[in-house]
């Protein structure tokens, strides 16, 4: 467990520091190798595109984008079910599955992906990621390891998720240039994909009203004359995506 820890405290002073997506690869490939597994994929899910960082290797990467196996791929789509932590195997994930997964399943395993650990990481505004220690066939320590570690395994990946969404991308909202405040874009945002105040007071964590606080406080500052209105506003200015 030590060594677990020492990887860990590493991981996160590294993350901390990282700049480029070179030096966040570099980072989680040093806390793979230092906790037994064989590679990692970082995987963010947006509505025009994705951000992937991993040691995967690029002959598997590109096919498995080109082949479009994102959409059968049965760890992402678990991933996108729960919400917690999950220790997968090529085997356990084929069963009963039809020939297309399985083939999906083979060719993973050719490169060394057959099993491990994966962190879903809900990330809001219609956005997903998931990060994956992976392991091939050999060593049977692999559940042990995983189990005696879980807790931190999951902190691992969603701190990396943060200093990526941090460091690589602008969030919505904090364009020092918009009028609108954090929650204030967040509220237009989802208004714009149909949600409901009550929705999304429950998607946020907070009260229906303060919902209606902050869409009133949006629709005095673009001097629109209901929230329609000011939605569209936003949505002209790129204010929200």
């Amino acid at each position: 467990m030590r060594r677990v820890e020492n990887a860990f405290q590493e991981f996160i002073d590294g993350v901390s520091t990282a700049s480029d997506k070179a030096a966040f690869r570099a980072v989680a490939e040093r806390a793979t190798q230092k906790l037994g597994f064989r590679s990692f994929a970082y995987l963010g899910l947006a509505e025009h595109g994705h951000t992937l960082i991993s040691t995967y290797p690029k002959q598997w990467t590109t096919r498995y984008w080109s082949q479009r196996y994102d959409l059968i791929d049965p760890v992402l789509i678990r991933a996108r079910r729960d919400r917690d932590p999950f220790h997968w195997s090529g085997p356990q994930m084929a069963r009963g599955r039809g020939d297309q997964v399985k083939r999906f399943i083979c060719e993973a395993a050719e490169f060394g992906i057959e099993r491990g650990v994966t962190i879903p990481i809900p990330a809001g505004f219609d956005r997903f990621a998931l990060f994956t220690f992976a392991a091939d066939k050999q060593g049977s320590d692999l559940h042990e390891k995983i189990s005696k570690a879980r807790d931190i395994l999951q902190l691992m990946g969603m701190y990396f998720h943060a200093h990526v969404e941090a460091t690589l991308k602008t969030p919505v909202g904090l364009d020092p240039s918009s009028p609108l405040s954090q929650r204030e874009a967040e509220c237009l945002a989802w208004t714009s994909r149909g949600r409901t105040m009550d929705q999304i007071g429950q998607i946020l964590g907070v009260k229906t009203r303060t919902i209606a606080f902050h869409l009133d406080s949006a629709r005095a500052k673009l001097d629109a004359e209901n929230v329609a209105h000011v939605v569209a506003l936003a949505l002209r200015r790129g204010l929200i995506p």
